[in-house]
């Protein structure tokens, strides 16, 4: 049994620590939250035993296997690799971190306390984004050529909130952006060779709404649409020479449709009382009872890579993170 301690009780977290209750593998035995009332509220809601607003003393619970970094963006490599050095395992929220420099220093943290290290990418875990993959592995719909998805909802115009304020990381490219790219990079194998973007941004300096191409070297091509104003469709449609695939909702993907000459395909699952992130906890679980170092299939390779994507579309966009970068 891995016992998880939970780093942060915001939205994000609310829903792991719902979704956990379908975890057999695992059990959620702490929560540190800055606010006592809200923490106490956090673990009254979730039935979880420890509570703490001390950030020293959660770290130093011999009780927690592995730590769940559910932090503003901002935050997210400074508090993995806390955990990493109190001797945790950790999964940490996407965006890894801010930039490169900071990925590489966690997994550098990770590799040096022999301790596990995984980005939360729980897309790519769902059972029906893994058929989808496998379809494509299947050969169904022929070599891929094209792949177009969109993510976009209109969130909070307050310039303080971690969507519009930089200093907390904001913009439409690292809060939703980044499922597409990174579902991108997980079908063609790789990075982009050639990267075009273009944003428009909010007066508080961060993206609003952002458009990128993206060209892989088998010669795939990927048109990304991410908006933190604007409610897009947040479909993902793979495009082979011999059919295609649709995934609608893809980020919380709980079907997916194949569609080719001879045939069309209905995958359907879901766990009706959740949300999905049950999926990713235990692969953790399982990775760790195997005494993993990281997942096969976000790998720290992965990660690392997703991020230069990241920081290369940003370069490309020009937007900057002044309070942040090293």
């Amino acid at each position: 049994m891995i016992r998880w301690g939970l780093y942060g009780i915001g939205a994000i977290a609310d829903k792991f620590a719902s979704d956990f209750k379908a975890v057999e593998e695992g059990h959620i035995v702490a929560v540190y939250g800055r606010r006592k009332a809200a923490a106490d509220a956090f673990c009254k809601t979730h039935d979880i035993l420890n509570c703490y607003c001390d950030e020293d003393d959660f770290f130093a619970d011999q009780s927690i296997d592995v730590v769940y970094v559910a932090t503003p963006h901002v935050l997210h490599s400074e508090v993995a690799m806390k955990a990493l050095n109190a001797g945790k395992h950790v999964l940490c929220e996407k965006p890894f971190s801010m930039n490169e420099t900071q990925t590489k220093m966690v997994l550098e943290t990770s590799q040096r306390n022999q301790k596990y290290v995984m980005e939360a990418l729980w897309t790519l875990f769902l059972p029906a984004v893994e058929q989808a993959l496998a379809w494509i592995k299947e050969d169904k719909i022929g070599r891929v050529h094209l792949i177009e998805g969109s993510f976009g909802f209109h969130g909070s115009e307050d310039p303080s909130g971690r969507l519009m304020n930089p200093d907390l990381g904001g913009g439409a490219l690292l809060d939703v952006g980044i499922y597409p790219l990174f579902m991108a990079n997980a079908i063609a194998g790789g990075v982009p060779e050639k990267i075009s973007a273009v944003s428009k941004f909010t007066k508080t300096g961060v993206d609003e709404t952002t458009l990128v191409t993206s060209l892989y070297k088998n010669g795939l091509l990927a048109v990304t649409k991410t908006s933190i104003y604007l409610e897009l469709e947040n479909d993902l449609v793979i495009y082979g020479d011999k059919g295609k695939i649709k995934i609608p909702s893809f980020w919380m993907a709980q079907e997916a449709f194949l569609i080719s000459a001879d045939q069309e395909t209905h995958f359907h699952k879901s766990e009706s009382l959740y949300t999905g992130y049950q999926y990713e906890a235990r692969a953790v679980c399982k990775d760790i009872l195997q005494h993993k170092l990281e997942n096969d299939r976000v790998t720290h390779q992965f990660t690392l890579a997703l991020t230069q994507t990241l920081d290369r579309v940003r370069r490309e966009i020009g937007l900057k993170y002044n309070k942040i970068e090293s």
